[in-house]
């Protein structure tokens, strides 16, 4: 008989000179026991109801009076679009050929909201475009999304809706909300009975972070490798914590420079001083002059101007190919493609791939949209998971915090006001406050002590401004949270996603108190996050 691991667990409350206090748990468990998993909730409804309710609610606080949100559940599992909607256009105005149906229906739908032509008569959705093409798109995405009832139309707890809804006012960029893989952690408690369970991956949750219709409301990013396979690239160069072969865990820098890519023609790619792994055409990253292949990513355009850019460089003649997690979501000719806060552009130069070549790609495209990715560099071979969130917090015992860190060090760039500019969109999480030593949210992390065993540090906090004085912890800053973590026995650790998502059940039961309050003081909503840690 197999006994299992153990998991040691503390609580303990550190009061602040100003009155405020932090409540921290603190889990200890053997570096095997973990599995970093992403997560679905089973029943698609509740997903969908409660993520309307969420964007509702963020409504109201941005003082919307009486806002209505449109929110409807992409596929679960994403499929070519040409398979899912045969016989239709998949170009947007821009010239970009959508291959995914997710990013279809999304892109799909803005159209229709923007241009006004869906409205909601009688409890239903009509749509009124001027050409038999829109009309015959529109009708396929409606026509699915109602089907399989993925949509719904959310005004508040009333019990009424008014018969007809034009959506004159409608806020598309806002109110319009897909919505992809995620669930509640007590739904996972409820189908594997983990002896503890907590959030880790960051994802995309604000309206700057699925502004791309390749993107969606509860999208994890950055590195996730799961049972050897890399699921989710290391899109900016961020601290990550990674079991290898042997079973130990370290944390350290990973970025797409360490990866090399496999598309589904058998195309490789490399980066062009990953020395180890020859044989496939070199890209670079991120560079303004692009060579015979370059990826870009979200972050392009900071190091070298000090701003986020956007989109690839115009290039009359480059093939351009957008890839999200493992998937190419789309291809276009010529450069000026937007970036996605969640993937990533392989642009290709004319040499690079010809034009028999192109129509070859786009051919197997229709039907094989996966690529592979794999490690190039020797130290990362024996990867067998890992989870990406940063900043990385200590590494051999020493902290790296410094007051410029999260931007000079691990590509944070939040939205902003430019100098004479208006909002400029920025990288995820774009909402997330860089500094180190001032500003308390609910934090997660997790570290390794000297002997191997994985500590898990969460300290419970309020969604900022309705948090209730002598009743509600405080949550931390991070270098706080690093001290906690030196003070348990961590000599290397990560921070992963916290605020409102901070949260972890232990035995079946809440092992802290979770922040999201919807604007509703000493109310306490579970919020859903798409990936998991899970100790059985």
């Amino acid at each position: 008989m197999t006994l299992p691991a153990y998991i040691h667990k503390r609580n303990q409350r550190t009061h602040h000179t100003d009155g405020a206090f932090s409540d921290a748990v603190i889990f200890r468990f053997p570096a095997r026991s973990l599995r970093l998993s992403d997560i679905d909730q089973r029943d698609s409804q509740i997903k969908l109801k409660d993520i309307a309710h969420l964007r509702y609610v963020k409504a109201l606080e941005r003082g919307e009076s009486a806002p209505l949100i449109v929110a409807f559940n992409r596929l679960e599992q994403d499929q070519p679009a040409a398979a899912v909607f045969p016989g239709l256009s998949h170009t947007t105005a821009a010239g970009e050929t959508i291959l995914s149906a997710n990013s279809f229906i999304t892109y799909t739908m803005r159209v229709l909201f923007e241009r006004g032509w869906l409205r909601y008569q009688d409890g239903g959705w009509q749509v009124a475009a001027p050409t038999g093409d829109w009309q015959q798109r529109g009708e396929a995405v409606i026509s699915l999304l109602s089907a399989q009832n993925r949509l719904r139309l959310e005004s508040g707890f009333a019990n009424t809706m008014p018969k007809e809804l034009d959506f004159a006012d409608f806020d598309v960029y806002k109110n319009l909300i897909p919505i992809d893989r995620c669930a509640f952690l007590s739904d996972v408690v409820a189908q594997q009975r983990p002896r503890l369970v907590f959030n880790t991956a960051f994802f995309l949750l604000e309206q700057d972070d699925f502004f791309s219709h390749h993107s969606a409301l509860g999208e994890a990013f950055n590195l996730w490798v799961a049972e050897r396979q890399i699921q989710r690239p290391p899109l900016y160069r961020r601290g990550a914590i990674f079991q290898h072969q042997a079973g130990h865990w370290e944390t350290g820098f990973l970025g797409m420079d360490d990866l090399g890519i496999t598309l589904p023609n058998g195309l490789k790619l490399t980066h062009h001083d990953a020395s180890s792994d020859k044989g496939g055409i070199p890209f670079t990253l991120n560079k303004e002059e692009p060579s015979e292949a370059t990826l870009y990513t979200r972050y392009y355009g900071v190091a070298d101007q000090g701003r986020v850019l956007g989109c690839t460089p115009s290039a009359a003649r480059r093939f351009e190919l957008t890839v999200v997690d493992r998937r190419i979501v789309s291809w276009q000719v010529g450069g000026g493609l937007a970036l996605p806060q969640n993937g990533f552009v392989i642009s290709f130069a004319p040499k690079a791939l010809s034009v028999a070549d192109q129509r070859e790609l786009q051919q197997i495209l229709q039907t094989h949209f996966l690529l592979d990715y794999h490690f190039v560099r020797p130290k990362h071979q024996g990867v067998v998971q890992a989870i990406q969130n940063g900043p990385i917090l200590l590494q051999d015992g020493r902290s790296p915090l410094t007051d410029s860190y999260l931007e000079a060090k691990e590509q944070f760039w939040t939205s902003r006001f430019l100098e004479g500019e208006a909002w400029q969109i920025g990288v995820v999480s774009t909402d997330y406050a860089t500094n180190i030593d001032q500003t308390r949210h609910g934090r997660v992390a997790l570290g390794v002590t000297e002997n191997g065993d994985l500590i898990l540090v969460m300290v419970a906090g309020v969604n900022r401004g309705l948090e209730v004085p002598g009743v509600d912890s405080d949550g931390a800053t991070l270098l706080e949270l690093t001290n906690l973590l030196r003070e348990a026995g961590a000599v290397s650790a990560v921070n992963l996603d916290g605020g409102g998502s901070t949260q972890a059940y232990y035995f079946g039961g809440r092992a802290l108190v979770p922040g999201d309050r919807r604007g509703l003081p000493q109310m306490h909503y579970e919020r859903m996050v798409p990936s998991a840690g899970i100790v059985f």
